[in-house]
């Protein structure tokens, strides 16, 4: 039913759901995701480049599911907060 569907989407035993969204909002902000390919970022997906903050933002959105504060999390970051200049 639907209802199963959602609690498995939703569910802590499926981390999927976490780093897809995640992957999607760094990539709203930095203009590529962490991992290029947005829908797969399981083990048959491409690698993400840095698989540890991927797996942490991961963990953390998927700890309270509040998009504010996960939002908040990213641009609070030295990374979002450096400079870009084009060389």
């Amino acid at each position: 039913t639907r209802l199963d569907l959602a609690d498995w989407i939703a569910s802590k035993d499926n981390p999927l759901t976490a780093r897809v969204f995640v992957n999607r909002l760094w990539k709203q902000f930095f203009g590529t995701g962490l991992s290029a390919v947005m829908e797969d970022v399981g083990a048959q997906g491409e690698p993400p480049s840095h698989p540890e903050l991927l797996d942490w933002l991961a963990c953390e959105f998927a700890s309270d599911w509040d998009v504010k504060r996960a939002v908040r999390l990213v641009v609070t970051s030295g990374t979002y907060r450096q400079a870009s200049r084009a060389r």
